[in-house]
């Protein structure tokens, strides 16, 4: 499930996992726990910016994808051969 509020950048990283045959669900805005759970995706990429009201318990693995560096400890994806590294690690595929 690529998840962000940026429709172009949601569409582009959605095409990349595409690209690598992997099923994907492009969500614009902020998903609902219900909905998250209802699709029950094997990964989550957020794709930042991610909205502010973004408040989701994340159970699900997940990649952060920026194009831009942003000041933030967390470990993120900025390349599609990044992406495709780190869907590689998570799905063990």
């Amino acid at each position: 499930m690529v998840i962000g509020s940026k429709v172009n950048t949601v569409q582009r990283v959605s095409n990349h996992c595409l690209k690598k045959n992997l099923e994907v669900f492009p969500y614009y805005g902020v998903p609902l726990v219900e909905e998250i759970n209802v699709f029950a995706p094997h990964v989550l990429v957020l794709c930042v910016p991610i909205p502010q009201d973004f408040q989701c318990p994340i159970l699900q693995p997940w990649i952060l994808w920026s194009e831009e560096a942003i000041d933030e400890e967390t470990p993120l994806v900025s390349t599609p051969t990044e992406l495709y590294v780190r869907l590689q690690e998570v799905l063990q595929i």
